[in-house]
């Protein structure tokens, strides 16, 4: 009788935390919307929430990596790696795109804040699909 209690009790908070980490995403989305509708500081916007992003998912990457399965472990090391590939390369090519922009627009950080966004949002992306896999 104590075993079910205990695997309901377990993925019951297992369920709970995933969603706070989905509440977290989604406060973080409207705090983005908010700083963005001021009208101002745009870039300082983005970048802001880049970071807060990609601090998430190096925190759900770590909570992934020492509470799943150890047989689903190295498949999800081995598809972060490849994702981690994709997002450098990903990155550079839209740095490389900023870079171009700057020599024909007159206010470079309007560019730099759509790039951020572009790699906020590639991040998010990544993020939800982590969060996906605790469920």
């Amino acid at each position: 009788m104590r075993l079910p209690i205990l695997i309901l009790a377990v993925f019951l908070c297992g369920n709970a935390y995933s969603q706070s980490r989905q509440a977290a995403l989604d406060t973080l989305e409207n705090r983005y919307q908010r700083c963005l509708s001021t009208g101002s500081n745009s870039y300082g916007c983005a970048l802001v929430y880049y970071k807060q992003l990609d601090s998430l998912l190096y925190s759900t990457l770590q909570r992934l990596y020492t509470q799943i399965e150890p047989n689903k472990l190295h498949s999800l090391q081995t598809e972060q790696g490849a994702w981690e590939e994709k997002k450098d390369a990903y990155f550079r090519k839209i740095d490389e795109r900023v870079e171009k922009m700057h020599k024909s627009t007159m206010n470079g950080l309007d560019d730099d804040m759509i790039s951020t966004d572009n790699k906020a949002a590639y991040v998010k992306d990544r993020v939800t699909a982590l969060l996906d896999l605790e469920i």
